[in-house]
């Protein structure tokens, strides 16, 4: 196994969110009107890159955005349908990197109480050592400070070290850390229509988590 310690990403990496964001964005543009003037797979190609990119859209104001934000962080029996899961090789992957004396960490801009239910309730809290979240109020990716603070309280090596994530930001953070960088479970397409994959300056990019897996040695087992 290549690494010691892999950082994820959560949304869009680990857990399938964006069939859910959408379904509840479309929601929201639906309750102000605003779905006959948006084409909607343009749109979702804008969220992958950052959500707050729906603001570009006419009439999608700044309160229209955190609406879709409240709504979209609902959990629990309040939350909208369909449901975020993990990937169907989540589970897998996390375990296999324990097994194989890896450590896995998590660091996203969600925040810490949605963060801890779906990992809670889908069972891989248990694969995780530490997570640096938005409550602790670093700089967004792909600056590097709370990658680096994740790193210095757990006794990282970074060379030992790598960021996974489903946007270029992700692997560009690590990079930034001075650690290896990785884009895996990316869109096919960009808002330019050109895949995120193509000419892109990481050290591994992987269309599943398992993929990504082989590519770095993890033992994946029966």
């Amino acid at each position: 196994m290549k690494y010691k310690n892999y950082i994820w990403d959560f949304d869009g990496t680990l857990y399938n969110t964006y069939v859910h964001e959408i379904k509840v964005m479309w929601e929201v543009l639906g309750r102000h009107g605003l779905t006959e003037t948006i084409n909607k797979e343009e749109m979702y190609r804008w969220m992958r890159v950052g959500y707050g990119n729906i603001t570009r859209f006419p009439g999608v104001t700044e309160e229209i955005y955190n609406e879709f934000r409240h709504e979209g962080l609902k959990i629990g029996d309040e939350e909208h349908e369909p449901r975020i899961l993990p990937f169907e090789d989540c589970g897998k992957v996390l375990s296999a990197i324990v097994k194989n004396g890896g450590r896995n960490y998590i660091y996203t801009h969600r925040d810490k109480t949605t963060l801890t239910w779906y990992l809670t309730e889908y069972g891989m809290i248990g694969y995780f050592t530490d997570a640096v979240t938005s409550d602790e109020h670093f700089p967004m990716k792909p600056s590097p400070e709370g990658l680096l603070a994740l790193c210095e309280r757990n006794g990282l090596v970074l060379s030992e070290s790598i960021m996974i994530g489903d946007r270029i930001i992700d692997g560009a953070c690590g990079r930034n850390a001075g650690m290896s960088g990785a884009l895996v479970n990316y869109p096919p397409h960009l808002p330019d229509g050109r895949s995120p994959a193509e000419d892109v300056d990481l050290d591994y990019t992987a269309t599943s988590l398992t993929e990504f897996a082989c590519k770095v040695g993890v033992r994946l087992g029966e």
